[in-house]
């Protein structure tokens, strides 16, 4: 029973590569708002599938599967390949821009130190799908939205903490808070997608806004980020 239950799990985290691929073929089809939902699908698995693999145990009673692993293939694809393909077919943004994310991003989710053991993200942890979706509904200037792309792939290298919500300990109960009200924004945002009204897209600022500047803070606070 504890070994099927690990496994399944492991079977849930390989959904998100079904997904990941079925988003890529609605973008090569023009059902861009489509590809966003199913990200967004894929998105919901990877927040809860590392619960449920410590919840079960799997490292023990699915010991032959390397969960980590398996995450990191699949983040790639539905937090990078993916994304940076949608913002190409949606805005054709530089190729050589997107080409320099997915490299930074190879360096991000094979790097041994990339979560570290007070549970933050060490460097841009990747999260081209909501910079992607921003650059699209705020409908920003290709060179403007190329600046914003390199500069969080050059801050996939450096040594700068960012917050992973469900485990940083530090104001975990408001950083959880305001994310649920997020996603619920994100999702309103994904429903109304290039109508989305500017109150709704600006009011969703508010915790992109907490998340980097607690991180931030963090950084320059060691008695915090040391516990």
């Amino acid at each position: 029973m504890k070994k099927t239950a690990a496994y399944g799990v492991h079977i849930l985290t390989a959904l998100g590569a079904s997904l990941g691929l079925w988003a890529i073929i609605l973008i090569y089809d023009g059902f861009y708002q489509e590809a966003i939902w199913i990200l967004a699908l894929s998105a919901i698995i990877d927040s809860i599938d590392g619960a449920l693999a410590r919840l079960v145990n799997t490292k023990k009673y699915a010991a032959q599967i390397d969960g980590a692993l398996m995450d990191n293939i699949i983040d790639f694809l539905t937090w990078t390949v993916a994304p940076l393909l949608w913002i190409y077919a949606t805005m054709r943004l530089p190729i050589w821009v997107l080409m320099i994310c997915a490299l930074a991003s190879v360096f991000g989710f094979s790097n041994k130190q990339a979560k570290t053991d007070n549970h933050f993200f060490l460097g841009f942890p990747s999260y081209w799908n909501i910079v992607v979706f921003y650059i699209f509904l705020l409908d920003l200037p290709v060179i403007f939205a190329s600046g914003i792309l390199l500069f969080f792939a050059l801050v996939t290298f450096l040594p700068v903490k960012f917050l992973y919500p469900t485990r940083t300990t530090f104001l975990r109960p408001l950083t959880l808070l305001l994310g649920s009200v997020f996603v619920l924004q994100l999702f309103a945002l994904m429903y109304y997608f290039d109508d989305s009204s500017p109150t709704l897209i600006y009011s969703s600022f508010l915790f992109p806004f907490y998340y980097f500047g607690l991180s931030f803070y963090l950084n320059w606070n060691p008695a915090v980020t040391s516990d």
